[in-house]
């Protein structure tokens, strides 16, 4: 039986694709028996698909670097 921390990052691994058949295994069975586990596990779906569905954007490196750039100037 795994620990909690383990199921954790399993249940991580698992949201992106990363996590082995067998530690798959290793977590359903742990999220059987452990239901802070199992909610962790299910709110972490969640929030992953909601990060999905939000479709978000992140500034370039040099908007970045422009933003700064004036921000300093400003100061």
């Amino acid at each position: 039986m795994i620990s909690c921390d383990e199921a954790a990052v399993i249940s991580n691994k698992s949201q992106y694709k990363e996590a082995s058949l067998s530690e798959k295994f290793k977590l359903k069975l742990h999220i059987l028996f452990c239901g802070t586990c199992a909610v962790f596990s299910k709110k972490n779906k969640q929030l992953t698909s909601l990060m999905a569905k939000a479709k978000l954007c992140v500034m370039s490196d040099l908007d970045k670097k422009v933003l700064k750039q004036t921000i300093e100037e400003q100061l």
